[in-house]
């Protein structure tokens, strides 16, 4: 059989090699295709497409088996790369296969796409994750929990950043230097030719619109190396005033524990029934709602306008009880009313959304038990 290993490795590290080669040694493969990601939503790329794929060829010329295979066919791939691309993709050139996901992707699967292709059409084996439930659900199909082994708890975002921390201290002294969990050939390379090292840059400033301190993590996490970020607290949708408070107290904790500003707007509530009415019996994610996300955007992107802000989001982006294709819309509408640049990124894939989950646990943060109005009350645990 065919395994597909698909994903950022940016930079491939000691877990992608565990990875590779527990499957090596368990599954006994026919091939493993490592498959380097390109654009995604998620995803920027420090790094030249050039000296991505130099330091994946080192990373398999490491692995010294025959059997793993370099195909970096959609490094340049002018769409998102998504799981069907991938799998036909696989299908057409080499034939039927397995992909390999983490356990961090289980909660999330079924959302991927409209035609549930990854949950139900392909196989796959899922590697556990520190901190992520293993259990597969019924709505995930054709799939298997990889137990055999142990893997090293990695994140890229942190190697990325001890790149970075590190980087000055060693170049002029050695480079032999070898940072942790990358292999003494991909550092040297690394250091050679200055990967991953920015230069310190003027930031553009973004405004984050906040619904509620869980979800506002993922975009202070993902976008502030790239932004200086000021984050927007507005949400006269949350009722009673005593959970809007404690939801904003929980809000104002992240912010501390992430040194970021914020600015805390009026809880205007009669603005917010004026927004609903006569539609305050729709269900989640109808009229009432479209008009939620509408007032919470329009005032978030005339702010940015005012205060000479560039660009603006909301981290209503993080929940999946949220439709994003309403959000992106109302967006990109305020966004050319006022001229702005509205990013419209799906914080809650790729495991965003569980990350989220985790930060909240790891730092005991409120997280609620419905979406905000008293009338989501009524469908409370269905909301964002």
């Amino acid at each position: 059989m065919i395994y597909v290993f698909w994903a950022a490795f940016d930079p491939p590290h000691a877990g992608h090699a565990a990875i590779i080669r527990a499957l090596l040694h368990f599954q006994n493969p026919e091939k493993i295709l490592v498959i380097p990601s390109g654009p995604r939503n998620d995803k920027v790329y420090n790094i030249s497409n050039e000296h991505r794929i130099a330091l994946y060829e080192q990373f398999v010329r490491e692995l010294s088996d025959e059997r793993v295979i370099l195909d970096t066919e959609f490094i340049t791939w002018e769409d998102e790369m998504i799981t069907k691309d991938v799998d036909q993709y696989v299908q057409k050139k080499y034939g039927p296969c397995i992909h390999i996901f983490g356990t961090d992707t289980i909660s999330s699967m079924p959302d991927w796409d409209e035609e549930w292709y990854a949950a139900k059409k392909i196989s796959k084996i899922f590697i556990p994750r520190k901190g992520y439930d293993s259990h597969i659900p019924e709505t995930i199909e054709l799939s298997t929990l990889f137990q055999d082994s142990h893997f090293p708890d990695i994140s890229s975002t942190a190697i990325r950043q001890e790149i970075r921390e590190e980087y000055w201290k060693h170049i002029h002294h050695s480079k032999d230097f070898v940072f942790s969990w990358l292999s003494k050939r991909i550092s040297s390379y690394i250091l050679a030719h200055k990967l991953y090292y920015e230069q310190p840059k003027v930031r553009e400033k973004l405004l984050v619109h906040v619904c509620c301190g869980p979800d506002v993590t993922m975009p202070i996490l993902e976008l502030r190396d790239e932004y200086d970020i000021v984050c927007f607290w507005y949400d006269p949708n949350i009722q009673p005033k005593e959970e809007h408070d404690k939801r904003f107290e929980a809000f104002k904790q992240v912010c501390e524990i992430e040194h970021i500003p914020f600015i805390k707007w009026a809880y205007d509530v009669k603005n917010f029934f004026q927004r609903i009415r006569w539609l305050e019996d729709t269900p989640e994610k109808w009229e009432k709602c479209t008009n939620c996300y509408d007032m919470r955007m329009y005032v978030s992107a005339k702010l940015a306008a005012r205060l000479w802000f560039r660009y603006y989001t909301s981290s209503l982006n993080t929940s999946p009880k949220k439709d994003l294709e309403k959000l992106f819309s109302i967006g990109h509408q305020y966004a050319k009313r006022y001229n702005l640049t509205f990013l419209d990124i799906p914080f809650r894939k790729w495991g965003g959304f569980e990350r989220s989950v985790e930060y909240t646990k790891e730092h005991n943060i409120y997280r609620q038990n419905y979406c905000g109005c008293v009338y989501s009350i009524r469908e409370k645990g269905r909301g964002g």
